[in-house]
């Protein structure tokens, strides 16, 4: 019974991660969650990253997870660096944050993680990089029951995300890990600090071919 059980669900977790590689999810976990099974009305609209210019796609990458082209899904060097400097930060990669996001329930625990890891790693494998960036872009959280950079995009800027400028794109990115208490125009000064920087930083995304995998 339990390798039946087993069995199907690596049948209907292979199938679902297949069929996002094609199609766009129509809601996420995560979105069920927070909406209390869409009792509270969410915004989400599907943007293709095509349609999105590459200053939001950078400035994510680069504030988010700067190694994206070049793991499969787990960055041991960041998370080498946060256990060995005791940093008070997270190590997770936009694939990890994704399956969380797609699959996953709030709340932590080693049945939890382990299952993350499991969805971490058959994401990376079926779907390609620009496309699990594309996914992540339109599904994440970037407001309260507001899902997609390009819905905050027009939120805060009015504008389109393929309009944005680099400055307004990475104040977007800085906004993702707490965006419900976070606002692009109102960024405290820890976080304006890193603007000069992550602009830098997406320079040698750039230079460095570590952007080649989603641009």
């Amino acid at each position: 019974m339990i390798t039946l059980l087993c069995a199907l669900f690596i049948f209907l977790s292979v199938s679902t991660v297949l069929l996002l590689r094609f199609f766009n999810p129509p809601f996420t976990s995560f979105m069920v969650s927070e909406s209390n099974f869409f009792q509270r009305k969410i915004e989400y609209s599907w943007t293709p990253i095509s349609n999105m210019g590459e200053n939001i796609a950078l400035s994510v990458v680069a504030t988010e997870d700067s190694n994206f082209c070049n793991h499969l899904g787990l960055d041991i060097k960041e998370i080498y660096k946060v256990i060995t400097r005791k940093e008070k930060r997270g190590a997770s990669t936009i694939t990890q944050q994704l399956a969380k996001n797609l699959f996953l329930w709030s709340g932590r625990s080693w049945s939890r993680k382990i299952i993350e890891l499991y969805f971490t790693f058959l994401i990376e494998i079926i779907i390609p990089k620009r496309r699990i960036l594309e996914i992540y872009l339109n599904t994440v959280e970037t407001s309260l029951l507001t899902f997609g950079v390009n819905q905050a995009s027009d939120k805060y800027y009015n504008k389109p995300a393929n309009k944005l400028t680099r400055e307004q794109s990475v104040r977007i990115a800085l906004t993702l890990p707490n965006p419900k208490t976070r606002s692009p125009k109102k960024l405290q000064s820890n976080f304006t600090v890193r603007i000069s920087r992550l602009k830098k930083d997406i320079n040698f995304l750039k230079k460095d071919d570590r952007s080649s995998c989603f641009l």
